[in-house]
């Protein structure tokens, strides 16, 4: 499937690894596909949420609001059943670190390998972020969005439109603090789409 994406989608797949990384983060998500799509502001898809005013800083600031380390198996919801039940994550955190330092909770690095790359004068630890399901699913949904338009290539756009079609937890709690409604955004990004053809 690789091989249909545009040179600009192969990049927001590649980038989506660094952005989990630099967010703490084991797996490559929706919302790690969002962040990277942002850095095509030219391409339709990432152009139209721009205009909307998502932009690469709230969006990671959505995305860490949301979704707080590796290892992070607990949602929205799961917080707030836990806040129900008189825990409250973010005090459980800032105690850890509190007494123990911090990142206590932070955990070793997840699932993958890691492998060392040399570079003109370095050598740097590279270790590979498999992706979660709904990233997986995001993927999918890109191709299936650039077969239904019989589009020969998956673009940028695509690939926001396989964002926007995702419908788990971390996902819409990332489009709730983002203030977009999926549904609405993705007639932008068909009608960006139109008029770029």
């Amino acid at each position: 499937m690789f091989e249909r994406f545009s040179k600009e989608a192969r990049d927001v797949v590649i980038r989506a690894q660094g952005e989990a990384g630099s967010l703490g983060h084991d797996r490559i998500g929706s919302e790690h596909l969002l962040l990277a799509a942002l850095h095509h502001s030219e391409q339709p898809g990432a152009a139209t949420l721009l205009r909307l005013g998502v932009t690469a800083a709230s969006c990671r600031a959505a995305v860490a609001g949301v979704v707080t380390g590796a290892h992070e198996d607990l949602g929205p919801q799961d917080a707030e059943v836990l806040r129900a039940l008189g825990i409250d994550l973010e005090e459980v955190r800032r105690r850890a670190e509190e007494s123990f330092g911090e990142g206590a909770l932070e955990g070793a690095p997840g699932p993958g390998h890691a492998e060392r790359r040399r570079g003109k004068d370095t050598t740097a630890l590279i270790r590979h972020i498999p992706f979660a399901a709904r990233g997986k699913t995001v993927l999918k949904q890109a191709l299936r969005e650039a077969l239904a338009r019989k589009d020969r290539r998956i673009t940028v756009a695509h690939v926001v439109l396989g964002i926007l079609h995702a419908e788990d937890n971390i996902s819409c709690a990332v489009f709730s603090r983002l203030g977009i409604e999926p549904g609405a955004v993705r007639e932008l990004v068909l009608d960006d789409l139109r008029a770029a053809a």
